[in-house]
């Protein structure tokens, strides 16, 4: 039996913490010294909230953070950002959460036009591009990652090597008929990661091409995923031979161990990662401090330490082993707002044209 790293686990389930591990204790002490002091609130008493769209131990380690600094008592909830973004309409009425961390942009601004996200300007995000921010305060950027194609190295070399088979380093390499079964990909309507990559190509191919592009790749894939990290996760281990996702969950597996390759293909999907405050929620003392929190450089440094993601903020160390933001071949023309207008669109025609639900 293959154990995953502790790094690349996680659940779905609410969670309290009171206590801190004596690496969490080093590694505060480790940012005290490195980071220039910023003043935070005392927010004892004060209860926070908060759903999680990205991995659960990152998650609690950056809550934890914010707990040193602020005393807050704090609650998470780690879910896909497909079923995040439901469960926020559905609660709309008495939301149940205060802030949202993680997820990818278009399903922030989604929320912003249903009128769902409080507008909040966190000081630190002056430090931080304006094109990386909603324009109308809703949300603010904290991190980018452009989706990659992951390759298992160990299966390819035992598999693949001396056949004469190229390695897939464009969309339409993953065509190949030799890789019938041999992909995985995160569902987009239950992952932010299969969003983006399904809006992506239809905004850099138009939607006949686009779809027609998956009705085929389908044939090649043998698991949709709920989540993006899964795809990274199952094709580390050897399960896959080739995963989709963003490029900083392939850095993160790989960092833990496994031998897995990354290329980004021309004209990519990208993601904005955001941080947002749900509208009429209560506490919004401690959700403003957060906000705060998460956009200053602090924090920033932190998340791309545990994440490999590279963050909006310039003065914030780019991950080892990844490229630059502005050396990467993405489709610098994606439109996420279009994306979030337009998804309810895209998802009937994925399951119309690619899944063949009717």
């Amino acid at each position: 039996m293959v154990l995953l790293p502790a790094l690349i686990r996680g659940d779905a389930v609410m969670k309290r913490r009171g206590s801190f591990a004596l690496i969490l204790s080093m590694l505060v002490a480790t940012f005290s010294v490195r980071m220039a002091a910023t003043e935070h609130p005392d927010l004892t008493g004060e209860r926070l909230v908060v759903y999680i769209s990205f991995h659960e131990e990152e998650g609690r380690r950056l809550l934890d953070l914010f707990q040193v600094r602020t005393n807050v008592d704090y609650t998470y909830l780690r879910i896909p950002t497909g079923e995040l973004v439901a469960r926020v309409i559905k609660e709309a009425s008495a939301p149940q959460a205060h802030i949202i961390l993680g997820g990818t942009a278009d399903a922030h601004q989604l929320l912003a036009n249903e009128g769902l996200l409080e507008k909040y300007v966190p000081s630190p995000a002056e430090h931080i591009f304006e094109k990386f921010r909603s324009p109308d305060h809703y949300w603010t950027g904290i991190y980018l990652g452009a989706i990659s194609i992951g390759i298992n190295e160990n299966r390819w070399k035992r598999e693949f090597e001396g056949q004469g088979v190229e390695k897939p380093s464009t969309f339409e390499d993953l065509l190949n008929p030799r890789f019938k079964g041999e992909i995985i990909l995160p569902d987009p309507r239950t992952s932010g990661t299969g969003y983006t990559l399904l809006a992506s190509l239809i905004q850099l191919w138009g939607e006949d091409e686009a779809f027609a592009y998956f009705r085929r790749l389908d044939q090649n894939v043998g698991e949709y995923t709920t989540t993006g990290f899964t795809v990274a996760q199952k094709t580390a281990l050897g399960e896959y031979l080739i995963g989709i996702n963003f490029i900083h969950d392939q850095l993160l597996v790989k960092k833990s161990g496994f031998n897995l390759s990354s290329t980004i293909p021309p004209g990519a999907g990208w993601e904005i990662g955001c941080v947002s405050m749900i509208k009429n929620s209560q506490s919004s003392s401690a959700a403003k401090a957060f906000l705060d929190f998460m956009t200053d450089r602090e924090a920033g440094q932190l998340h791309t330490n545990l994440t490999e993601r590279i963050s909006t903020r310039s003065d914030v160390m780019t991950p080892l082993g990844a490229k630059p933001w502005a050396e990467i071949p993405i489709n610098l023309d994606y439109d996420l707002y279009l994306a979030a207008k337009l998804k309810t669109k895209y998802l009937k025609g994925w399951e119309e044209r690619v899944l063949r639900i009717n």
